[in-house]
C-alpha cells in the first residue's frame, strides 16, 4: 500500500466507554475514527477530554497501547469520563444511553501546530454550548472539513448543525440521518441521487457520502454520483463500522488521493470487516482489506 502524501488528520470530539453487558470497549465516533486512520497508516491529533476517575485514567493507558498521542487528550477535573451503553439486538444493531454531562463536553480547541490539517468532527460532541464554541474556532483554520453527521436523539439541535454543513468539504450520513437533514431544509425528492444534489447545492458542500448499511454507500463530489454495493459480512455488531468506512474514505480520498470511487469501495470494504467483528476497534488484517479492494 502506497504512503499518503498529506499531512495530519485532527479529529475533535467525545471519547467514551462502550459499555456492553459484558464488556468496556473504548469508543466513541472521532476516537474511532482516529484509530483506524491510525491503522491505516494516517498520522493523527485526536482532541478530546477524560475525567480523574478510573475510566479516564484508562483512557491514556490505553491510547498510548495503541500508538495514538495523548498531547490533546484533556483531563477534567469535575466531570466524569464519557460513557454509554451499549443494547444490542438479535441482528448486531446497536442502540446507546449516552451519561451527560461528562469530560468530553468540555474539550478546549488547541494551537493547531501542523500545517493545515484535515479536520474531522461529529455532531454528537456538540451537544453543548462550549464545544460548539471551540469547533468554529478549529473551523476557521482548516481548509478541508469533514463533518461526521451522528444524530443521536435528543442529543443535537439541527439548527446549530446545517452552518456547520455549509463550512464543510464533506459531510458523511447514514441512511437514517440523511432523511432527518433533508426535512430541515424542506429538501423533497425520491431518487437518492436527488437528494444528495440538492442537499449539495443548499449546504454548498463538495463531497456527501451516505452509508446505507449492507447496501453499501454512495456519494456525490463535484456534481458527479457514485455508488458502491455492500460487501458481504457475518454481522457480529454494527458499532464502529460506520467510523471504520468513513476514516477508509478519508485515507483513499484525500491521503491517498484516489479518486471518489474507488475511496468509496474502500471505505465500504473495510466497514463491512469491522462489522464482522465485535467492537470498534477489533484489529483488521490489511491483508484482508486489500483482498477485498482487489474483488
Amino acid at each position: 500500500m502506497k504512503k499518503p502524501n498529506t499531512p495530519n488528520v485532527v479529529c475533535y470530539g467525545e471519547i467514551l466507554w462502550d459499555c456492553f453487558p459484558d464488556r468496556e470497549v473504548l469508543g466513541g465516533a472521532p476516537f474511532n475514527v482516529a484509530f483506524r486512520l491510525h491503522r491505516l497508516g494516517a498520522e493523527v491529533q485526536l482532541i478530546s477530554a477524560v475525567g480523574n476517575d478510573a475510566r479516564g485514567h484508562e483512557t491514556y493507558f490505553a491510547l498510548e497501547e495503541l500508538g495514538l498521542d495523548t498531547t490533546c487528550i484533556y483531563p477534567h477535573k469535575e466531570l466524569a469520563t464519557g460513557y454509554v451503553k451499549v443494547e444490542l439486538d438479535q441482528a448486531g444493531a446497536a442502540t446507546y444511553t449516552i451519561g451527560q454531562p461528562v469530560a468530553w463536553d468540555h474539550i478546549p480547541a488547541p494551537e493547531i501546530l501542523v500545517d493545515n490539517p484535515i479536520l474531522v468532527f461529529g455532531s454528537l460532541a456538540l451537544r453543548e454550548p462550549f464545544n460548539l464554541s471551540q469547533l468554529h474556532k478549529l473551523v476557521e483554520r482548516c481548509d478541508t472539513v469533514v463533518f461526521d453527521i451522528n444524530l443521536r436523539p435528543p442529543h443535537y439541535q439541527m439548527n446549530q448543525l446545517i452552518p456547520l454543513m455549509e463550512k464543510a468539504s464533506c459531510i458523511k450520513l447514514n441512511e437514517d440521518e440523511l432523511p432527518l437533514v433533508l426535512k430541515e431544509l424542506d429538501i423533497t425528492a425520491d431518487a437518492l441521487e436527488q437528494q444528495l444534489r440538492l442537499l449539495a447545492a443548499e449546504t454548498q458542500t463538495e463531497t456527501i457520502c451516505v452509508t446505507l448499511g449492507a447496501e453499501g454507500a454512495a456519494v456525490l463530489h463535484g456534481g458527479e454520483f457514485y455508488s458502491q454495493k455492500g460487501f458481504p459480512a457475518q454481522v457480529v455488531d454494527t458499532v464502529g463500522s460506520g467510523d471504520a468506512f468513513l476514516a477508509a474514505f478519508i485515507y483513499g480520498f484525500y491521503l491517498l488521493q484516489e479518486g471518489p470511487r474507488a475511496a468509496l469501495k474502500r471505505g465500504c470494504a473495510l466497514g463491512s470487516l469491522v462489522a464482522a467483528t465485535a467492537g470498534a476497534t477489533a484489529e483488521i488484517p490489511m491483508t484482508e482489506l486489500e483482498a477485498r479492494l482487489k474483488d
